[in-house]
This record gives structure tokens, sequence and C-alpha cells, in this order.
């Protein structure tokens, strides 16, 4: 007896190759996928107890209550081949039936994709008219109102601020006389600062974050006040341990104007430093910038507010950052209770919109500005001439920015 197995794609396929290797007398024994393949067992020239012993037939132990017929085996000649071969074509079939759908369902996923795409991109385009008619048709029923509001926002403040303080100051007939209304309806909205630190002295606290110009504004407000008072009537503090370059930059500057500096790394140095200053009039704290160590330090620095010697926080802010920026900066030291602000860098910002819409919205007073790097004339009481000025100077700017991009592009 001969007994092979044979592997093929499909039924078919097995069939053919067992009558081409083992003749049309062969007898088909068993069949399964094997790999993903077909794999039949096929025998000729069999004995029927030979072919049971080869495939490992189980005997039974007992003897059964009726013998049936004994087992009969046909050969390939009396095979079903055509309606096994019409159930494999089925099969076939229906697989690719199944991978067609599954392509289309594919196909209509990406195009229903596509179409939620055009769509968005479609809304957004009749949004962005609608917008623009209805901008159009305000303009022409309410020309001073529209003139007013691209003003503003042209100098950096939000459109919120914008519209609340336009709709403060109309009706009114005049272009000209309406801008210098909302002008100076947007300094009033601003809260007013603290006592002057320099006329009334004590423990101020230079918070913010890094690299808008603590160091700098604070040896600009110690060299003031030694010009007024004298130089051993104030005091200086470093708290940052992390840079030595800001430290250093500190000591210089401070000798080179005859100031006295102590530098504190920990909470208790702070304290130490405090009491060897104590007879001072003025003592200002430079603290580091913003990262996790330093969280760590204003929460050792906020139980200082509690001490014998009280400490005014003072939140140092830049003027050439974005809105969306100052308004964290100004969260993140809410903890702090800051008296005021000082504004730095007004001079390398032409527009003060982003940082006046910050300071209004969180209500925080401006106490000091900071105008160019000349120590300590560059950092001057804050007014509202100054603001208006800046503001006056933001919307020429930026006209003249509008103009020069027009002229580009005709």
């Amino acid at each position: 007896m001969k007994v092979k197995k044979i592997q093929a794609d499909n039924m078919q396929q097995a069939m053919a190759m067992v009558r081409e290797q083992l003749g049309r007398d062969a007898v088909l024994i068993s069949s399964k996928k094997v790999d993903g393949r077909l794999e039949v067992l096929a025998a000729s020239g069999y004995d029927v107890e030979q072919l049971s012993a080869s495939v490992e037939t189980p005997v039974a132990t007992e003897p059964t209550a009726v013998q049936g017929p004994a087992t009969e085996r046909r050969s390939l000649k009396d095979f079903p081949f055509e309606l096994l071969a019409n159930i494999e074509s089925e099969k076939e079939q229906l697989r690719r039936k199944e991978q067609v759908q599954e392509q289309e369902i594919k196909s209509h996923s990406r195009s229903l994709l596509d179409m939620q795409e055009e769509l968005g991109r479609l809304r957004k385009l009749f949004e962005g008219e609608m917008a623009q008619l209805a901008w159009r048709e305000s303009r022409d029923r309410q020309p001073n109102r529209m003139a007013l509001l691209s003003r503003l926002e042209l100098t950096g403040i939000n459109h919120d601020l914008a519209t609340q303080l336009v709709d403060k100051v109309l009706p009114c007939a005049d272009l000209g006389e309406a801008w210098q209304k909302v002008i100076k309806m947007l300094l009033k909205t601003l809260k007013k600062p603290a006592p002057d630190p320099l006329q009334n002295g004590g423990v101020i606290a230079m918070v913010g974050a890094t690299g808008v110009g603590k160091t700098t504004s604070a040896v600009k407000l110690a060299a003031e006040f030694a010009r007024k008072h004298g130089r051993n009537q104030v005091g200086l503090i470093t708290t940052d341990d992390l840079r030595v370059g800001q430290r250093e930059q500190l000591l210089s500057l401070a000798s080179s104007l005859g100031l006295s500096v102590q530098v504190a790394a920990t909470g208790e140095e702070l304290t130490q430093a405090m009491e060897s200053f104590a007879e001072r009039r003025l003592l200002i704290i430079d603290t580091a910038g913003v990262n996790q160590r330093q969280r760590d330090f204003e929460a050792q620095l906020a139980t200082f507010l509690q001490g014998e010697r009280e400490i005014t926080p003072f939140l140092v802010l830049s003027a050439t950052v974005q809105e969306s920026v100052i308004n964290e900066t100004i969260r993140a030291f809410s903890r702090l209770r800051p008296a005021a602000a000082i504004v730095t860098k007004t001079d390398e910002n032409i527009s003060i919109g982003a940082i006046l819409s910050s300071l209004i919205r969180y209500r925080l007073p401006v106490a000091y500005v900071g105008t160019g790097q000349m120590i300590p004339d560059d950092l001057v009481r804050a007014d509202g001439e100054f603001f208006a000025r800046k503001i006056r100077q933001s919307y020429r700017h930026a006209m003249a920015q509008v103009e020069s991009r027009r002229k580009a592009s005709a």
C-alpha cells in the first residue's frame, strides 16, 4: 500500500494531484487546512487493516451489541468530483464577494471622510463670508463703531475689551473725538497702582518668569532710591543661585553703583539677609525665574508675608510676549497677591495692547514701566499719559505697516 500527503490550494487541485500521483483507484483518507493550504491524505494499493493502522484508527476495546457492515472504502473514480468542485467554486466566489464588499466599505468610508472634510471647508468658507458680510453691513450702518474697533485691535487690544470700550463712548458723530474718548476710557479702566515704594520704602520682591527683566528692574529701583535717599538706605538680595550669569550680572551692576548685595540660596539665608539689612529703608529681593524648584521657593517666600517685616511682591511682566502668555504668568503668581506689575521692554514692542488687556482683565495695577536699558533713568512711574502715547504710537505704526503691505501688493 502507498500512502501520501499532498498539499494544494483547493480540493479540485488536490484531487487532480492525487489522480496524477497515485492513480484513479486511490482512496481519499482525510483532509485539513495547514498554513492556509489544503492538505489531503490519500492511499493506493491498500489493504483495509494496513490502512486502518496507518491512520491510527482507534480499535474498540469492547464489542458493540450490533455490528454494522464493514467500512466501505471508495476509490477516486467513485468520488463526486463535480459536486466538490461546485462547492469549492461557491466558496471561492463567496470569498471574493466578501473581499469586494470589504473594499467597497473602505471606499465608502474614505468617500464619507472626504465629504466631511469638504463640508468642513465649505462651512468655514461660508462662515468667513458671512462674517465679512456682517462686518461690511455693520461698517456701513455704524462706520465710527467699526473704525474704533479696528483701531483698538490694531494696537493689540483684544476684541472683547475693545467692544466694551467702544460701546461706552458711542454714539459720537466725530471719529477723532470718539477715538480720544476711547483712549481715556481705556486708561480709566486700569486699576490705580499701590503707593510708590520709592517714596515709602519697605521690602519688595521682584517675581516673574525667566528673562522678563527682574534683575535689571531691581537694580534700576535700587539706584533711583539711592540717588534720592543715599546708598546706605537701600539693600539688594538675590535668590537666583541656579543661574550664575544672572547672579553675577546683579553683583556687577550693584558694585558699579556702590550698592550692597547679599546672596540667599535658601529661605533661612533669606531671613538672615533681611535681618542684616533691617536698618535699610528699602530692601529689594530679586528672585529666580519660574521652574520646579522656584515654585517650592515661592511657597517659602509666601510664608514671609506674615513675618515680622512685610514683603510686598511686584510681578514683572514683559511687553514683548503674547497676551495668552501674560495671562498664564499672572495666574501662576496670583497666590502671591502681587501689589502691582512692573512692565518691562516697552521700547522693544510698539504694540502695548496685549499687556493692557491682561492687566485690565485681572485688575492688576501698574507701578513702573521699563523704557530701555539705561540705569536708573529707563524705569519710570506708570501714568495715563505714557500709555495714551503708546496706544497712539501703536495705531500709527500698525497703519504704516498696512499701507506698506498695500503698496507692495499693488
